[in-house]
């Protein structure tokens, strides 16, 4: 595997400060709500989920095909496409905005954003100048967003204010996959808010049956995902799955395709049998890219027919609990290159080495990069646990 290890110099630290009204259902401490008087940020436009229903984007062609325009003053030549095109794209491991209100996890989260000032950006702020200079940041977005107050029977049950989609865009991050055992953690409603107030804020979001195709620099990147946690589904049907996932965005114009998968057991360093099985599986269908969250610690990557299935990307910055098992997470990069809309068989790689959380104590939700001889800790942690592998 060829990587290229990366540690910043230094960290623009942007304070972006956004007030937006609470909804009333929010308490964010002890004392009552979120003050009255924020204003709600206006929407962007929202992703196209499902491009292939969209008509033709071309111009018209108004101009007279018998004008001949000649080459006079004014007439400039079209400009030809760039045939080398590079794509760079980070990912990173579990989201989790807000937390379990009778666990108590959520009321910690809401005590950070109010020691931050009430700034939306603060999940992200370590970290966002890394996403800003990549072409494209997935998460895996494991919770809901939403008002909603029915749950499911289950011990922890996720959910933010719908207003905290702002800070996967202060974050700087495109796409979540939802595909994940806390999406509908408030049922079908609570996920049918979570996609719309993603929609809304112009985040991007895939999942079991929505795959996604998102134009970057002129690629279509097709991204597709599966939860196996608490799945009682067939190992043949799963594999059926992703064999349709990946032919459904290839007959769509997918020209990379990645597959994020919730799997494997938590707090486990090493991939089990199905991760393994299934990641090479998917491999072999013609994806391009495999990624996978869900044990909650680093697990390591495995370099297959020259192609990278990353078993766990760990924490992120993840409201589900005050002192993680652990506080080491990476940002895993990949640059992809393409000469006249092929790709290319090399493997250019980066890992970024992170803790979970700015503060030593406990879990404070900010990922922040790691440096000096923490860095060196964890890359050789990560280049071990991928040796076993390869």
């Amino acid at each position: 595997m060829n990587k290229r290890f990366f540690q910043p110099i230094a960290i623009l630290l942007t304070f972006v400060t956004i007030v937006l009204v609470m909804p009333p259902a929010v308490m964010v401490s002890d004392m009552g709500e979120l003050p009255p008087g924020f204003v709600k940020p206006t929407p962007e436009t929202p992703p196209d989920n499902n491009p292939q229903t969209q008509p033709p984007t071309d111009p018209v062609n108004t101009t007279d095909p018998t004008d001949d325009p000649g080459e006079g003053p004014g007439t400039e030549p079209l400009p030809t496409p760039d045939p080398v095109v590079t794509i760079t794209i980070s990912a990173a491991g579990d989201v989790t905005l807000g937390g379990d209100a009778s666990w108590g996890s959520y009321q910690n989260f809401m005590n950070e954003f109010i020691a931050n000032d009430r700034d939306f950006g603060f999940p992200f702020r370590n970290v966002k100048h890394i996403f800003e200079e990549d072409d494209l940041t997935i998460v895996n977005f494991e919770g809901t967003l939403t008002n909603s107050s029915q749950t499911r029977e289950k011990r922890f049950n996720f959910r933010a204010p719908p207003e905290f989609a702002a800070s996967l865009v202060l974050g700087n991050i495109n796409v979540v996959s939802l595909a994940n055992n806390h999406s509908g953690d408030f049922l079908d409603a609570g996920y049918r808010d979570t996609i719309e107030h993603l929609d809304n804020a112009g985040i991007y979001s895939f999942g079991y049956d929505r795959n996604t195709i998102i134009e970057v620099k002129g690629i279509n990147i097709g991204l597709f995902g599966f939860n196996y946690v608490l799945d009682n589904t067939s190992e043949q049907k799963r594999k059926d799955d992703i064999a349709a996932a990946i032919e459904d965005l290839r007959n769509r114009g997918a020209q990379l395709i990645i597959a994020y998968f919730h799997w494997g057991e938590e707090n486990r360093y090493k991939p089990n049998s199905i991760q393994r099985d299934h990641g090479r599986f998917t491999l072999d269908s013609g994806a391009d890219l495999v990624l996978g969250a869900h044990p909650h610690v680093i697990q390591g990557i495995e370099e297959y027919n020259g192609r990278n299935i990353v078993y766990s990307l760990a924490n992120f910055s993840f409201g589900g609990n005050r002192w993680p098992p652990d506080y080491d997470t990476f940002i895993f990069q990949q640059t992809f290159t393409f000469v006249n809309g092929v790709l290319q068989e090399d493997n250019v790689t980066n890992i970024i080495p992170a803790r979970e959380s700015s503060a030593r104590n406990h879990n404070n939700y900010q990922p922040t990069i790691a440096e000096g001889q923490e860095a060196t800790r964890i890359l050789a942690e990560i280049q071990r646990l991928s040796n076993e592998l390869n």
